[in-house]
Protein backbone atom coordinates (compact mmCIF):
# COMPACT_ATOMS: atom_id res chain seq x y z
CA UNK A 1 0.00 0.00 0.00
CA UNK A 2 1.17 3.36 -0.88
CA UNK A 3 2.23 5.91 2.10
CA UNK A 4 1.06 9.17 1.71
CA UNK A 5 3.43 12.00 2.42
CA UNK A 6 2.53 15.05 4.72
CA UNK A 7 3.78 18.42 3.90
CA UNK A 8 4.16 20.25 7.19
CA UNK A 9 4.26 23.84 6.03
CA UNK A 10 7.28 26.01 8.03
CA UNK A 11 9.89 28.74 7.32
CA UNK A 12 13.17 28.36 5.39
CA UNK A 13 16.23 29.56 6.60
CA UNK A 14 16.64 32.51 4.38
CA UNK A 15 12.77 33.61 4.92
CA UNK A 16 13.38 33.93 8.48
CA UNK A 17 16.59 35.64 8.26
CA UNK A 18 14.69 38.09 6.16
CA UNK A 19 12.00 38.34 8.49
CA UNK A 20 14.61 39.06 11.38
CA UNK A 21 16.29 41.56 9.38
CA UNK A 22 12.73 43.37 8.55
CA UNK A 23 12.02 43.73 12.50
CA UNK A 24 15.50 45.10 12.67
CA UNK A 25 15.06 47.71 10.76
CA UNK A 26 11.69 48.36 12.20
CA UNK A 27 13.04 48.86 15.51
CA UNK A 28 16.18 51.27 14.22
CA UNK A 29 13.58 53.24 12.28
CA UNK A 30 11.27 53.49 15.63
CA UNK A 31 14.22 53.91 18.30
CA UNK A 32 14.68 57.30 17.38
CA UNK A 33 11.03 58.42 17.62
CA UNK A 34 10.90 56.42 21.09
CA UNK A 35 13.66 58.27 22.53
CA UNK A 36 12.59 61.62 21.36
CA UNK A 37 9.12 61.24 22.63
CA UNK A 38 10.61 60.01 25.92
CA UNK A 39 12.68 63.22 25.89
CA UNK A 40 9.99 65.03 25.14
CA UNK A 41 8.11 63.73 28.30
CA UNK A 42 11.40 64.89 30.30
CA UNK A 43 11.21 68.25 28.84
CA UNK A 44 8.04 68.73 29.92
CA UNK A 45 8.48 67.60 33.46
CA UNK A 46 11.85 69.70 33.71
CA UNK A 47 9.37 72.99 31.80
CA UNK A 48 6.55 72.59 34.93
CA UNK A 49 9.51 72.26 37.46
CA UNK A 50 10.13 75.43 36.66
CA UNK A 51 6.57 76.77 36.79
CA UNK A 52 6.20 75.54 40.08
CA UNK A 53 9.22 77.40 41.41
CA UNK A 54 7.67 80.28 39.99
CA UNK A 55 4.33 79.88 41.55
CA UNK A 56 6.14 79.05 45.06
CA UNK A 57 8.56 81.99 44.90
CA UNK A 58 5.66 84.46 44.01
CA UNK A 59 3.88 82.92 46.66
CA UNK A 60 6.55 83.82 49.18
CA UNK A 61 6.45 87.17 48.06
CA UNK A 62 2.69 87.66 48.52
CA UNK A 63 3.31 86.70 52.37
CA UNK A 64 6.93 88.27 52.98
CA UNK A 65 7.02 91.07 50.43
CA UNK A 66 10.45 90.20 49.15
CA UNK A 67 11.52 87.35 47.26
CA UNK A 68 13.28 84.67 49.10
CA UNK A 69 16.99 85.83 49.51
CA UNK A 70 20.01 83.81 48.25
CA UNK A 71 21.64 84.41 51.94
CA UNK A 72 20.92 84.67 55.54
CA UNK A 73 23.51 87.14 56.95
CA UNK A 74 21.02 89.28 59.62
CA UNK A 75 17.99 88.27 57.94
CA UNK A 76 15.04 86.21 59.99
CA UNK A 77 14.64 86.35 63.76
CA UNK A 78 17.61 86.08 65.16
CA UNK A 79 19.08 89.54 65.72
CA UNK A 80 22.21 88.86 67.22
CA UNK A 81 23.56 87.37 63.56
CA UNK A 82 26.64 87.15 62.27
CA UNK A 83 26.64 90.58 59.21
CA UNK A 84 29.62 89.05 58.06
CA UNK A 85 28.79 87.72 54.59
CA UNK A 86 27.69 84.50 54.07
CA UNK A 87 28.57 83.13 57.55
CA UNK A 88 24.98 84.32 59.18
CA UNK A 89 22.38 82.32 61.04
CA UNK A 90 20.72 79.85 59.36
CA UNK A 91 23.02 79.12 56.23
CA UNK A 92 20.50 78.04 53.93
CA UNK A 93 19.38 78.58 50.49
CA UNK A 94 16.28 80.24 48.75
CA UNK A 95 14.78 76.96 47.84
CA UNK A 96 14.86 76.48 51.53
CA UNK A 97 12.71 79.12 52.55
CA UNK A 98 10.00 78.15 49.82
CA UNK A 99 9.70 74.91 51.05
CA UNK A 100 6.48 75.95 52.70
CA UNK A 101 4.99 77.24 49.25
CA UNK A 102 6.25 74.14 47.39
CA UNK A 103 3.74 71.76 49.24
CA UNK A 104 6.46 70.67 51.71
CA UNK A 105 5.75 72.54 54.78
CA UNK A 106 6.21 69.36 56.78
CA UNK A 107 9.83 69.40 55.49
CA UNK A 108 10.43 72.71 56.25
CA UNK A 109 8.93 72.49 59.68
CA UNK A 110 11.09 70.21 60.65
CA UNK A 111 14.10 72.04 60.56
CA UNK A 112 15.86 74.05 63.60
CA UNK A 113 15.81 77.26 63.08
CA UNK A 114 17.68 78.73 66.06
CA UNK A 115 20.75 76.63 65.13
CA UNK A 116 23.57 78.49 62.59
CA UNK A 117 23.25 75.37 60.15
CA UNK A 118 19.64 74.50 59.74
CA UNK A 119 20.27 71.82 56.98
CA UNK A 120 21.40 69.33 59.51
CA UNK A 121 18.45 69.31 61.59
CA UNK A 122 17.65 65.50 62.04
CA UNK A 123 14.04 64.98 59.68
CA UNK A 124 13.15 60.99 59.73
CA UNK A 125 16.13 60.36 61.08
CA UNK A 126 18.31 61.66 59.01
CA UNK A 127 20.24 65.19 58.43
CA UNK A 128 17.86 67.83 56.38
CA UNK A 129 20.42 68.00 53.91
CA UNK A 130 19.92 64.24 52.47
CA UNK A 131 16.23 65.17 51.90
CA UNK A 132 15.05 65.86 48.17
CA UNK A 133 11.53 66.61 46.77
CA UNK A 134 10.46 65.68 44.00
CA UNK A 135 10.84 69.00 41.34
CA UNK A 136 14.26 69.68 42.46
CA UNK A 137 16.11 67.58 39.48
CA UNK A 138 15.33 67.52 35.54
CA UNK A 139 14.77 64.31 34.94
CA UNK A 140 17.09 64.33 31.33
CA UNK A 141 20.28 64.88 34.18
CA UNK A 142 22.38 61.98 34.32
CA UNK A 143 24.32 63.09 37.23
CA UNK A 144 24.33 61.32 41.19
CA UNK A 145 21.19 62.27 43.05
CA UNK A 146 23.50 63.36 46.08
CA UNK A 147 26.52 64.92 46.19
CA UNK A 148 29.80 65.48 48.70
CA UNK A 149 30.77 62.19 49.29
CA UNK A 150 29.77 61.21 52.74
CA UNK A 151 28.40 64.86 52.93
CA UNK A 152 25.36 63.19 50.88
CA UNK A 153 24.11 66.79 49.56
CA UNK A 154 20.86 66.54 47.98
CA UNK A 155 21.09 68.22 44.41
CA UNK A 156 18.80 70.15 42.32
CA UNK A 157 19.51 71.23 38.83
CA UNK A 158 18.25 74.64 39.12
CA UNK A 159 19.80 77.29 40.62
CA UNK A 160 18.87 81.31 41.24
CA UNK A 161 20.21 83.82 38.37
CA UNK A 162 22.39 86.58 39.75
CA UNK A 163 22.53 87.73 36.10
CA UNK A 164 25.80 89.48 34.64
CA UNK A 165 28.13 89.28 37.73
CA UNK A 166 31.20 87.75 38.19
CA UNK A 167 32.38 85.33 40.70
CA UNK A 168 35.84 85.50 39.36
CA UNK A 169 38.12 82.21 38.75
CA UNK A 170 40.81 80.57 40.34
CA UNK A 171 43.18 80.46 36.92
CA UNK A 172 42.98 84.52 36.78
CA UNK A 173 42.13 86.33 33.65
CA UNK A 174 42.91 82.93 31.59
CA UNK A 175 39.96 81.48 32.66
CA UNK A 176 37.48 84.80 32.79
CA UNK A 177 36.58 85.12 29.22
CA UNK A 178 33.63 87.46 29.37
CA UNK A 179 34.84 90.05 31.62
CA UNK A 180 33.55 92.86 29.22
CA UNK A 181 29.77 91.48 29.73
CA UNK A 182 30.09 91.80 33.27
CA UNK A 183 27.54 94.76 34.36
CA UNK A 184 29.93 97.85 36.12
CA UNK A 185 30.23 97.20 39.99
CA UNK A 186 28.38 94.04 40.45
CA UNK A 187 29.47 90.68 41.82
CA UNK A 188 28.60 88.00 43.41
CA UNK A 189 29.16 88.84 46.68
CA UNK A 190 29.27 92.44 46.75
CA UNK A 191 30.20 94.44 50.13
CA UNK A 192 28.12 96.22 52.19
CA UNK A 193 28.84 98.76 54.61
CA UNK A 194 27.37 98.50 58.35
CA UNK A 195 25.11 95.45 58.91
CA UNK A 196 23.10 93.65 56.19
CA UNK A 197 19.22 94.46 56.96
CA UNK A 198 16.29 94.06 54.96
CA UNK A 199 16.88 97.19 54.67
CA UNK A 200 20.07 97.16 52.54
CA UNK A 201 20.27 98.25 48.84
CA UNK A 202 19.44 95.56 46.12
CA UNK A 203 22.13 96.79 43.44
CA UNK A 204 25.16 94.13 44.72
CA UNK A 205 23.83 91.75 41.66
CA UNK A 206 22.72 92.08 38.26
CA UNK A 207 20.23 89.65 38.85
CA UNK A 208 17.62 88.56 40.69
CA UNK A 209 19.85 86.71 43.72
CA UNK A 210 22.79 87.74 46.04
CA UNK A 211 24.41 85.61 48.70
CA UNK A 212 24.20 88.33 51.14
CA UNK A 213 20.64 88.42 52.14
CA UNK A 214 19.97 91.62 50.48
CA UNK A 215 16.47 91.37 49.82
CA UNK A 216 15.29 91.82 46.04
CA UNK A 217 11.17 92.53 45.48
CA UNK A 218 9.19 92.94 42.35
CA UNK A 219 9.59 96.87 42.17
CA UNK A 220 13.00 96.27 41.80
CA UNK A 221 13.07 94.49 38.35
CA UNK A 222 12.62 97.30 36.46
CA UNK A 223 13.54 96.14 33.03
CA UNK A 224 10.45 94.24 32.83
CA UNK A 225 9.53 90.64 34.35
CA UNK A 226 9.29 89.02 31.33
CA UNK A 227 12.73 90.09 30.57
CA UNK A 228 14.45 89.21 33.89
CA UNK A 229 15.62 85.47 34.47
CA UNK A 230 14.81 84.44 37.65
CA UNK A 231 15.86 80.78 37.70
CA UNK A 232 17.58 78.48 35.61
CA UNK A 233 19.16 75.32 34.51
CA UNK A 234 22.09 73.76 36.16
CA UNK A 235 24.29 70.47 36.47
CA UNK A 236 25.34 70.21 39.65
CA UNK A 237 28.28 67.63 38.22
CA UNK A 238 29.70 70.85 36.17
CA UNK A 239 30.66 72.78 39.45
CA UNK A 240 32.66 72.63 42.62
CA UNK A 241 29.93 73.95 45.09
CA UNK A 242 28.24 70.94 47.08
CA UNK A 243 25.59 71.89 49.51
CA UNK A 244 23.70 72.64 46.63
CA UNK A 245 19.77 73.43 47.08
CA UNK A 246 19.84 73.29 51.02
CA UNK A 247 23.09 75.58 51.84
CA UNK A 248 23.49 79.43 50.84
CA UNK A 249 26.79 79.11 49.38
CA UNK A 250 25.78 75.56 47.04
CA UNK A 251 24.86 75.40 43.32
CA UNK A 252 21.66 74.94 43.62
CA UNK A 253 21.05 78.11 45.50
CA UNK A 254 22.42 81.44 43.13
CA UNK A 255 25.44 79.85 41.07
CA UNK A 256 23.62 81.08 37.91
CA UNK A 257 25.84 83.65 35.96
CA UNK A 258 24.75 84.76 32.25
CA UNK A 259 28.27 85.27 31.51
CA UNK A 260 29.09 81.95 30.28
CA UNK A 261 27.09 81.32 27.09
CA UNK A 262 24.62 78.81 27.69
CA UNK A 263 25.67 75.23 27.61
CA UNK A 264 29.35 76.14 28.21
CA UNK A 265 30.70 72.71 28.91
CA UNK A 266 34.06 73.61 29.34
CA UNK A 267 34.15 72.31 33.15
CA UNK A 268 31.60 69.67 32.62
CA UNK A 269 33.37 65.71 33.59
CA UNK A 270 34.19 63.74 30.01
CA UNK A 271 33.58 66.93 27.83
CA UNK A 272 34.88 66.30 24.30
CA UNK A 273 36.40 69.44 22.56
CA UNK A 274 35.80 71.58 25.53
CA UNK A 275 35.60 75.15 24.55
CA UNK A 276 37.75 76.30 26.59
CA UNK A 277 40.86 73.45 26.69
CA UNK A 278 42.88 75.12 29.67
CA UNK A 279 39.53 76.04 31.95
CA UNK A 280 38.61 72.39 32.62
CA UNK A 281 38.19 72.54 36.63
CA UNK A 282 35.25 72.80 38.19
CA UNK A 283 36.71 76.07 40.46
CA UNK A 284 36.76 78.34 37.33
CA UNK A 285 33.73 79.79 37.85
CA UNK A 286 33.21 82.76 35.59
CA UNK A 287 33.12 79.32 33.39
CA UNK A 288 31.37 76.50 35.79
CA UNK A 289 28.71 78.42 37.10
CA UNK A 290 26.75 79.08 33.76
CA UNK A 291 23.45 77.67 32.78
CA UNK A 292 23.51 74.46 30.81
CA UNK A 293 21.15 71.55 30.42
CA UNK A 294 21.59 68.12 29.06
CA UNK A 295 18.55 69.32 26.51
CA UNK A 296 19.89 69.42 22.70
CA UNK A 297 20.00 73.00 21.86
CA UNK A 298 19.59 75.07 25.00
CA UNK A 299 18.30 74.99 28.47
CA UNK A 300 14.90 76.12 30.17
CA UNK A 301 14.60 79.44 32.15
CA UNK A 302 11.98 80.67 34.77
CA UNK A 303 11.51 84.47 33.97
CA UNK A 304 10.14 86.93 36.33
CA UNK A 305 6.71 87.23 35.50
CA UNK A 306 6.71 83.26 36.10
CA UNK A 307 6.74 81.73 32.24
CA UNK A 308 9.28 79.40 31.68
CA UNK A 309 11.44 79.54 27.95
CA UNK A 310 14.02 77.14 26.23
CA UNK A 311 16.35 79.64 24.99
CA UNK A 312 18.69 78.40 22.13
CA UNK A 313 22.06 78.09 23.38
CA UNK A 314 23.19 80.42 20.16
CA UNK A 315 21.28 83.15 21.69
CA UNK A 316 22.85 86.86 20.99
CA UNK A 317 25.44 86.58 24.13
CA UNK A 318 24.61 90.29 24.86
CA UNK A 319 20.94 89.90 24.57
CA UNK A 320 22.21 87.15 27.08
CA UNK A 321 23.74 89.39 29.45
CA UNK A 322 20.64 91.64 29.60
CA UNK A 323 17.99 88.86 30.18
CA UNK A 324 19.88 88.48 33.49
CA UNK A 325 20.09 91.96 34.60
CA UNK A 326 16.84 93.05 36.08
CA UNK A 327 17.57 96.69 36.17
CA UNK A 328 20.63 97.45 33.64
CA UNK A 329 18.30 99.91 31.51
CA UNK A 330 19.16 98.08 28.45
CA UNK A 331 16.59 97.17 25.63
CA UNK A 332 15.67 93.55 24.99
CA UNK A 333 14.30 92.77 21.87
CA UNK A 334 12.73 89.37 20.56
CA UNK A 335 14.05 85.96 21.67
Amino acid sequence: MRQTRHWKPGFTLIELLVVIAIIAILIALLLPAVQQAREAARRSQCKNNLKQFGLGLHNYHDVHGMFAIGGTPNVGNNPTANATCCNGWPRVGWQVRVLPFMDQAPLYNALDWERDQAYLSMVDGKEARRHNVPYTVCPSYDGDAFEGGSAEWAISTYTGSTGAASPGAVSGTACRPFDSFIEPGKSINPTFAGPQTRGARTTGASGMFTRNGAPIRIRDVTDGTSNTIFVGEQMPKCVDHDGNWWHQNGSGNAHGITLAPINTMSTCPNTQNPEFPACTNRNEWQLSWGFRSQHAGGAHFLLVDGTVRFLNENLDHQLYQYLGGKGDGNTVGQF
